[in-house]
């Protein structure tokens, strides 16, 4: 009978944590806007599919670090195959509007953070629920597009997990421009 409890309140917490991830999701992604979070799954999967691509024998996980640590290694010499956006994939990030809600031009100082885009405000509406997004939201809203050489040992070192679907779109979104 012990362990029918056990199994019990394993279930009901499991489910739980499960509710509250999705209701993390869904409200990310009413904020961010359907076409938006359409556009951004695209990369995702354009991204995902790349990275089986040159790293055919590791996981995606693993693909995820691998890309990240390949990205500013002083021995990468091939910037192609980080180059991951189908065409398809770049029209319609830039026609839902994905990009502008990500980005902005600047005539003075080129390629800037849109700081108050749908994309930092879907971050914010869940950033108390995970330490790496609270901790990427603050970095980018302080400093706003950030080298890779500080990005990246950013992100690595709050051990992200690449089945999380917010460490995914973070790492997706911060190298589509």
């Amino acid at each position: 009978m012990q362990k029918f409890y056990l199994i019990l309140i394993l279930v009901l917490t499991f489910s739980c944590a499960q509710k509250q991830s999705d209701n993390r999701i869904a409200e990310f992604e009413k904020v961010l806007g359907e076409r938006q979070t359409k556009a951004l799954n695209l990369l995702v999967s354009d991204f995902e599919k790349n990275l089986s691509k040159i790293y055919p024998n590791l996981t995606i996980e693993q693909g995820y670090n691998e890309y990240l640590t390949d990205l500013i290694s002083d021995s990468t010499t091939d910037w192609e195959k980080f180059k991951f956006q189908s065409d398809k994939t770049n029209a319609e990030f830039h026609k839902s509007g994905l990009w502008n809600e990500i980005y902005t031009k600047d005539s003075v100082s080129g390629l800037q953070v849109n700081g108050i885009g749908k994309y930092m405000q879907a971050l914010y509406s869940v950033k108390d629920s995970d330490s790496l997004i609270k901790k990427y939201w603050k970095k980018r809203e302080a400093a706003g597009m950030m080298q890779n050489e500080l990005v990246i040992p950013g992100i690595l070192s709050l051990n992200p997990d690449f089945d999380n679907y917010f460490h995914k779109r973070i790492v997706v979104a911060e190298f589509s421009f």
